[in-house]
């Protein structure tokens, strides 16, 4: 028999080669045009579908108003709209005068598409915040979005800062907020002169898949060890399992990944200066820490230690959330509506210390700073008690200047007894006037300081 030339050879593979790759497209077409149950408009399956690719990193896509179908973390149907700026719920009316408003920022732990948007923390925050001061001006902004780090959160800040204008951003940090954004599959390209091509289109989406898992896989190596749950009462258990957990979250017991939680927060802090805005960061811990019995509070102190050098307010959520027997964790780290519920309360005496402590907000192109009570009355007490003294003691002081004036009577000016009728005043200022609303001396309450002078 003789023998076949090679170019014959070479040309029966290349044609066999040819005739597979039309057969492969010609079935996916078939395939694709077999009729599926399309998903009713404004009902997604995925939350992916939220989320779109811009030249600045990933971005909630704006102005939606969809159904997430059996969402994966919660099982349940969740409406999740969001506004022109991509950020979660109704559209952000301009700044009121005397309007105190917080900037929300986090992950997916605080955008909460998983839950409806009035069970996320920063909508129970919100909540709680007006009912502790009703003749207040209170909003409570969610910046949240999912799969993000400190950094990508400093850099949406630097989009929302201007537009938003709060007075203080309430950072949602996460264990594993160093490890920043990871990519997705979809983020691959075919070529444009393959665009026409089903079987392309399938080969290059299969090969960006291979490749995110060879990438990105060892990030979720962790996941058989948690659902074993030896480590509740295994401490050997406990720290292989954070040590498998170091691409995720437990990045965070890791020395080296705090310099890149660190250039984010210094970039808020920047950012901070600009605009004139505080910073503070609220540290959620991941659900093992909980329901370990080995205590284990490593990143909570390093955060505390990074925040105090940075001069940022912080908090722990952790001994909060020890105190509670319901359920609060869907999964590792995302909460349930009760789980939220518990992190408002915490952050709603923490908001109003921030508050206390920092009373004056400066505002560019104001020839004078407002005092914080004048913006959102969370002051307490006693530091309104001292603010309506020293006013009262100023205008008694100009109450009996001028009846020296008008009588050519000497000026009396005993300081206990003007500081005593003072002292007095402030408690009938603050009977009727708790927050000091109107902020000023009206001619009737200086005829009754002077009235009461008179009987000293």
């Amino acid at each position: 028999m003789r023998a076949r030339h090679p170019l014959t050879l070479a040309g029966l593979v290349v044609l066999g080669l040819v005739a597979a790759l039309a057969l492969g497209e010609i079935g996916l077409r078939v395939i694709d045009a077999a009729p599926r149950a399309a998903a009713p408009r404004g009902v997604v399956t995925s939350s992916k579908a939220l989320r779109q690719k811009t030249a600045a990193g990933k971005r909630i896509t704006p102005n939606l108003d969809v159904i997430v179908q059996r969402h994966p973390i919660s099982g349940r149907d969740v409406r999740v709209r969001t506004n022109s700026l991509g950020l979660r719920g109704p559209e952000i009316p301009p700044k009121a005068a005397g309007e105190f408003r917080i900037l929300v920022l986090g992950d997916s732990i605080t955008f909460g598409d998983y839950v409806d948007e009035g069970e996320t923390y920063p909508a129970y925050l919100e909540a709680s915040l007006r009912a502790s001061e009703p003749r207040r001006s209170i909003r409570v902004v969610n910046g949240g979005a999912p799969n993000v780090g400190t950094q990508d959160e400093a850099a949406l800040l630097a989009e929302l800062a201007p537009a938003v204008r709060p007075d203080l951003v309430l950072v949602g940090f996460y264990l594993n907020d160093s490890a920043g954004q990871v990519g997705y599959p979809e983020a691959f390209r075919i070529p444009r002169w393959l665009h026409w091509s089903r079987l392309a289109q399938r080969v290059v989406v299969d090969w960006a898949r291979y490749r995110h898992r060879v990438r990105f896989g060892s990030r979720y190596a962790w996941v058989p060890i948690f659902q074993e749950r030896r480590w509740v009462a295994d401490r050997n258990a406990y720290e292989r399992l954070v040590s498998l957990a170091a691409p995720d979250w437990g990045a965070a017991w890791r020395e080296d990944s705090w310099s890149s939680v660190e250039k984010g927060f210094q970039a808020m802090l920047s950012l901070s200066e600009r605009y004139q805005f505080r910073v503070a960061v609220a540290v959620f811990p991941v659900s093992v820490q909980l329901e370990s019995r080995v205590a284990d509070d490593r990143p909570q102190q390093q955060l505390k230690l990074l925040a105090d050098r940075l001069g940022i307010r912080s908090v722990d959520l952790l001994p909060a959330l020890r105190t509670s027997a319901d359920r609060l964790f869907y999964d590792h780290c995302h909460l349930t509506p009760e789980g939220n519920l518990l992190v408002a309360e915490r952050l709603t005496s923490f908001v109003r210390a921030i508050a206390a402590e920092h009373p004056v907000v400066a505002r560019p192109g104001r020839q004078r700073a407002r005092p914080l009570v004048r913006v959102s009355g969370l002051l307490p007490a006693a530091n309104r008690e001292h603010r309506a003294r020293r006013q009262l003691d100023h205008a008694l002081r100009h109450a009996t200047e001028e009846e020296a004036r008008e009588t050519g009577a000497p000026v009396r000016a005993d300081h206990d007894q003007i500081r005593a009728l003072a002292l007095r005043g402030a408690h009938d200022l603050l009977e009727r006037d708790p927050l000091g609303e109107d902020g000023g001396d009206p001619p009737a309450r200086l005829l009754r300081f002077r009235e009461r002078r008179r009987h000293l």
